[in-house]
């Protein structure tokens, strides 16, 4: 007798006085670790009665196990109530849900092994059942909790298809455990009706040797094997692939890929069964993209169904590297000092024609800075500022010299770098609480740096914060003439007047200048930037060409570093 009911089938053999096999049964019980407690509990108290029965020690009344037995209802609301907690649970990922359901499955799995599974397609019908009694269960505890009369659209179907898909993957191994118990024991016995058919009357030599080929290749029985010749049998169980099993396999396979490079339950479902896809293609573009250090997407899979090579392109360009054109544009930016990522977003979504002006507007940035760096005091290597000029070549690829020159972004961009050389000089003279006073905005901006810059070096004393402020570009100016002709004439200096005009036609490419600036404030710029690094101001200083315009005064200073000196 093949068991499916180990407590009922013992009692039964206890209400027929067979204490031995009886015995056995409930020692199984015992042993089960899936067993539950209150089944432990009772094959232990059976277990007791029959060795005191078979000691003498007490006298068994067998018709009170008879009413005991149970007749087996087969019922699948446990698998509802599972998938349903599992629904309502906080488990979101494919991780979590694994382990909700690994937690669960265990109380379930002596409710499995009541059901027989006589072959491939009686297992596919039981997943069918409980597929749809599972979301039927689902659907009604959502309108219960949420009082919904009409149709209630809170149903998320791909999250119900992920936990029933993950469900199936779990209790499988069970089912099929199960399956090839009832196999063994029909060939040992030759009870061949259990698997309820009624042309399979007698155990034969080919039905044995169907069942033991079964046993090795520890799969589920095809009813079709009994019913085909032998030949046509044995070359399917000699087949790798193409077999039920071998497609299960692969169905597995292709999931455990999806799932680690995180697809959405919609995409895992779209892609699983299409043929088209096969899985030595998938591994291969998946481990090509492993190899980048980078995840599949669902666009590389849809490549992949137009050829392998379209989909290793794709994950190409993901992964930085592009082709053709591109490629060589690509290069010349990272030549430049573009991030990997910003190149290859520049090259990638830039016209070809539009190329060059993405290049011409980078350097041209990185000239004006390093010509203009006694008024900004940014350095032209620093990593900050290239970083927001590369912000600027990916937002506005081909009108980023537009942005950066004709409508001030650079500029801009040159300021905002330099507030924290101007907080740090207000501090120095005024205090560190300078920045908490209202009228700080007033104070951080280039010019009341400079003016403070003329009284350092050519007044006694720094005026306060309101004389500061109340002092304006007009009324300034003289102030800085005079003080121009005085420092000249203490260094006893001579500008050439070839020199002083040059200057003075030279407008600034970021249009810092306003109507009250004086070649006199210019060329007393440049002086400051350098006593601020040490340099001593002399003839021979001037003859060398540091006030001409484009002389590179960071490169003479050598210095090193992304910080000015104030």
């Amino acid at each position: 007798m093949f068991i499916y009911d180990t407590m009922n089938q013992g009692l039964e053999l206890l209400a027929r006085r067979e204490l031995q096999e009886a015995e056995n049964l409930f020692l199984s019980v015992v042993n089960d670790p899936y067993s539950q407690p209150e089944e432990t509990k009772q094959a232990k108290q059976y277990l007791n009665d029959i060795r005191d029965c078979k000691k003498g020690d007490k006298t068994l009344n067998f018709d009170n196990y008879k009413d005991l037995v149970k007749n087996i209802v087969a019922s699948l609301d446990y698998v509802d109530e599972l998938i349903a907690d599992v629904y309502c649970s906080s488990a979101h990922f494919y991780a979590e849900i694994d382990q909700e359901l690994y937690s669960h499955i265990p109380v379930i799995v002596n409710r499995l092994k009541q059901i027989k599974i006589r072959d491939i397609s009686s297992r596919d019908k039981l997943f069918a059942e409980f597929e749809k009694s599972g979301a039927r269960l689902i659907r009604q505890r959502l309108k219960e909790e949420k009082g919904v009369v009409e149709e209630d659209n809170s149903f998320d179907n791909y999250r119900y298809k992920t936990i029933f898909r993950k469900l199936v993957e779990q209790i499988n191994p069970f089912l099929l455990e199960r399956h090839l118990e009832l196999l063994d024991y029909i060939l040992a016995t030759g009870e061949i009706h259990l698997l309820q058919d009624p042309k399979l009357t007698v155990l034969t030599p080919k039905y044995s040797w169907i069942i033991e080929s079964t046993l090795k290749s520890q799969w589920f029985l095809l009813r079709s094997y009994f019913f085909k010749a032998k030949s046509e049998i044995e070359s399917q169980f000699k087949k790798k692939e193409g077999t039920r099993k071998y497609w299960e396999e692969v169905k597995y396979k292709k999931i455990k890929i999806f799932e680690e490079c995180d697809f959405s339950e919609a995409n895992i479902q779209k892609f699983l069964f299409i043929d088209k896809l096969n899985y030595k293609t998938l591994e291969e573009i998946h481990s090509f993209a492993s190899s980048m250090d980078l995840a599949l997407m669902p666009r590389d899979v849809s490549l992949a169904l137009r050829g392998v090579e379209k989909a290793k392109d794709h994950i190409r360009e993901r992964g930085g590297f592009l082709m053709g054109n591109r490629k060589v544009f690509q290069d010349g930016l990272l030549e430049l000092g573009f991030s990997k990522q910003n190149a290859y977003v520049i090259a990638r979504q830039a016209k070809r024609s539009n190329n060059h002006q993405i290049e011409e507007a980078f350097k041209l940035a990185l000239n004006v800075t390093r010509d203009e760096i006694a008024w900004y005091r940014i350095p032209p290597d620093s990593k900050r500022l290239k970083n927001e000029i590369e912000k600027q070549c990916v937002k506005h690829l081909s009108t980023v010299r537009i942005h950066l020159f004709e409508r001030g972004r650079l500029n801009k961009i040159l300021l905002q770098e330099g507030k924290s050389l101007i907080r740090t000089y207000l501090e120095k003279v005024y205090g560190d609480k300078v920045s908490e006073l209202h009228c700080y905005f007033r104070l951080e901006t280039i010019h009341q740096y400079y003016k403070l810059k003329f009284f350092q070096y050519h007044e006694e004393a720094v005026p306060s914060v309101s004389e500061l402020i109340k002092i304006s570009r007009k009324e300034f100016q003289p102030t800085l003439v005079k003080g121009y002709e005085a420092f000249i004439k203490k260094k006893r200096l001579q500008i050439p007047p070839e020199l002083y005009k040059a200057i003075s036609s030279k407008p600034s490419v970021t249009l810092w200048e306003d109507a009250y600036t004086t070649p006199e404030e210019k060329i007393l710029v440049r002086f400051w930037f350098l006593m601020d690094h040490g340099v001593a101001i002399n003839q021979k200083l001037v003859d060398s060409g540091v006030l001409k315009p484009g002389f590179d005064l960071w490169k003479f200073l050598k210095c090193q570093g992304e910080d000015c000196k104030s």
